[in-house]
């Protein structure tokens, strides 16, 4: 009965070895060397003497005021869009649309490649090419 316990506390003391050569392995906190403050006061450097700030010189009568080097165009940047022909991307209607019974369809305009508008019902509809024509798939 008195070998139970001798034997526990051997297990134990076993089972402790490793947790303390854990703690035999570790490294030593380095000391701190004390910070000196600064011997001037504020941040950064300190400097020597004061810079002078020069003010700009500006009259304060616009005549007196330099001209400008070019007068300004009164047209502007921006060309002006010619009215008798169309924006270079407005779409046009496509030639040869046929529905899904082969008759020809009207009024459709080409938005995409395979995509049309129909401004009488305000649906899209896809195409595709069947030889020189196109056809709705829906």
């Amino acid at each position: 009965m008195k070998r139970v316990p001798l034997v526990f506390a051997a297990l134990i003391g076993i089972a402790a070895v490793p947790t303390l050569a854990q703690q035999l392995q570790q490294p030593t906190v380095p000391t701190t060397k004390p910070v000196t403050p600064p011997t001037n006061s504020g941040i950064g450097p300190k400097l020597d003497q004061v810079q002078p700030t020069q003010v700009p010189k500006v009259a304060s009568n616009p005549n007196q005021r330099p001209q400008a080097p070019t007068a300004i165009p009164s047209t502007g940047p921006a060309r002006e869009v010619p009215t008798g022909t169309a924006a270079p991307g407005a779409r046009k209607q496509p030639t040869n649309l046929l529905d899904a019974n082969g008759k020809s369809v009207n009024g459709m305009i080409q938005v995409a490649p395979n995509r049309v508008y129909d401004p009488a019902t305000g649906r899209y509809h896809w195409t595709e090419m069947s030889g020189d024509q196109q056809k709705l798939v829906d």
